[in-house]
């Protein structure tokens, strides 16, 4: 039975996604929840009875404000109490009874970094993550990667660093207010909205930061809205009850009529952990405090959430639209308040230097049909239509692609890198002439077998390329090893890793090879269609 997962592959939409601190708890070692968080800062303060306190708290709230609900009390006790202990700790810290490692007194001065903030930022940089989660993990990275948006209330780093873990293309990270106020790309970015481990004095954690936070709320709102309006919404680990999301969702809900609060609701999903229950249950839930229903999934099988969530595919990862529209804005607004719009045409391989290029050239973007605009493919799709014998990429456009190639730049070719099919070609004497002289150089096999950095073979394997790949090693060295030893290898089994390896780095949105990857490629091109190679 389908679920409103399956809904969003078959929409092929990115998501905006908020995670919160139930994911830091499934993957982190001993992740504390915030009660836990309070109480190890609180006897570390030597504040006496813990939850004699909470009681106190929780009478006097109920006392002056009975008509809060639970987790409204909950959040209030929480945020009160913070404050007694920032109070307390700081003063303790001041008069050398509490320690941080790394940090002093002149420092908090100087700074103006409250210790209390700063040992929760010591404390959450210090994640150990739990190994038996390592396979769901990497489906979590792959889900991350296909958000159009990340927000998260979570103070630790874990989610910014697991996506930009072997990925060229880093998520954008605000922190606080930050990228509230700005002018973003709105693809591929991180908004830590209370606050980050990497800046302490962020952190929003007592009374007054939540009302310096709730002050500036509605411009906050504003730009969630803003996001919100054109994207499915998925919310992971966060509760019904956690006032910060009924927070958001209600501001939100607020703001829309009732046309516009129906679509919404169809693209509102809640994911919620329920332990006893390994399917994907779907249930709407009608919130009349929210003013909305929401699409509840409950679940323990984050696996097959994750692994839905990153089938949503729509050709090219949020990263490189952020990298594309980056260049494009630099391209059009900035060199055209300068009048300096000219004309070029550059392959996609060409995006990473763009920048550079245009602060001394004059530059412009042409729109029209794409008829008359001859395409070339980046190197990951071009190295899979070849490599997978797909050959959707005509000759005449690879002849082209390889014509565009430095001189030293190694890519598999000979298949249709030959003679005639140069000869016959619709390109300039000159480029033909070109090719004609790369022909030997991309067919010698010893020339480019030679050129395989012997440190990097991996030795001690049984020669199957899978053991070779969950041995753990980097890339690089696993690429060098089976090239090193592609005579004694299946070419299939070769075949099928290079496919899986161009697929992956097309997931992430890359569009380079590197430079054992270019050689690997290229040496078994020669072994499977050069005759008599040695």
């Amino acid at each position: 039975m389908s679920n409103v997962l399956d809904e969003l592959i078959q929409t092929n939409e990115f998501p905006i996604i908020f995670i919160g601190s139930g994911i830091s708890k499934r993957f982190i070692e001993d992740s504390p929840s915030w009660v836990e968080l309070l109480k190890e800062c609180w006897e570390k303060a030597d504040m006496g009875n813990f939850y004699g306190e909470l009681n106190k708290l929780k009478s006097d709230i109920i006392k002056k404000s009975p008509e809060k609900s639970k987790y409204e009390i909950n959040h209030d006790i929480n945020i009160k109490l913070a404050t007694e202990i920032e109070e307390k700790f700081n003063n303790e810290f001041y008069e050398d009874k509490i320690k941080i490692e790394g940090f002093s007194s002149k420092e908090a001065y100087q700074l103006d970094i409250s210790p209390f903030k700063k040992f929760l930022s010591n404390k959450f940089k210090l994640i150990k993550l739990k190994k038996e989660m390592e396979n769901e993990r990497i489906l979590f990275q792959k889900m991350l990667r296909k958000s159009q948006i990340i927000l998260t209330t979570n103070y630790d780093e874990f989610i910014e660093n697991i996506y930009n873990k072997d990925n060229n293309y880093k998520v954008k990270k605000y922190i606080g207010q930050k990228g509230f106020f700005e002018d973003t790309e709105n693809y591929s970015e991180i908004y830590k909205v209370h606050g980050c481990i990497s800046e302490p004095k962020s952190i929003v954690i007592t009374e007054s930061d939540y009302n310096y936070f709730y002050e500036n709320s509605v411009l906050i709102s504003a730009k969630i809205i803003s996001m919100m309006i054109n994207s499915p919404i998925i919310f992971m680990g966060y509760s019904l009850t956690d006032v910060n999301i009924r927070n958001i969702i209600g501001d939100f809900t607020k703001s829309l009529d009732d046309k516009e609060l129906m679509y919404f609701e169809k693209r509102l999903i809640l994911i919620e952990y329920d332990e006893n229950e390994d399917d994907i249950k779907e249930e709407r839930v009608k919130d009349s405090d929210l003013g909305c229903s929401i699409r509840v999934i409950k679940t323990n099988n984050f696996y097959e959430v994750f692994d839905k969530i990153s089938k949503i595919n729509q050709g090219i990862a949020p990263a490189e639209v952020r990298k594309y529209k980056h260049v494009m804005k630099k391209l059009i607004i900035d060199r055209g308040k300068e009048g300096a719009l000219n004309s070029v045409l550059i392959s996609p391989e060409e995006i990473d230097k763009i920048e550079e290029k245009i602060q001394n050239s004059n530059i412009a973007i042409a729109i029209g049909d794409s008829k008359y605009i001859f395409q070339i493919p980046d190197n990951i799709s071009y190295a899979l239509d070849y490599i997978s014998d797909n050959d959707e990429i005509s000759n005449e456009t690879r002849l082209r692609y390889a014509n565009m190639q430095t001189g030293n730049a190694r890519f598999p070719c000979n298949k249709f890198l030959t003679m005639h099919n140069i000869n016959n070609s619709k390109l300039h004497d000159t480029e033909k002439e070109k090719l004609r002289n790369k022909v030997l150089t991309l067919s010698d096999f010893s020339k480019h077998y030679k050129s395989i950095n012997k440190s990097s073979i991996i030795k001690d394997w049984n020669l199957s390329i899978e053991g070779l790949v969950n041995m753990g090693n980097k890339k690089a060295k696993i690429y060098e090893t089976i090239a090193y030893h592609i005579k004694e290898l299946n070419l299939v089994d070769v075949k099928n890793f290079l496919i899986e390896e161009l697929n992956e780095l097309r997931e992430k949105g890359e569009i380079q090879l590197t430079t054992e990857l270019r050689r690997l490629l290229l040496i078994y091109d020669i072994i499977k269609y050069k005759e008599g190679s040695p």
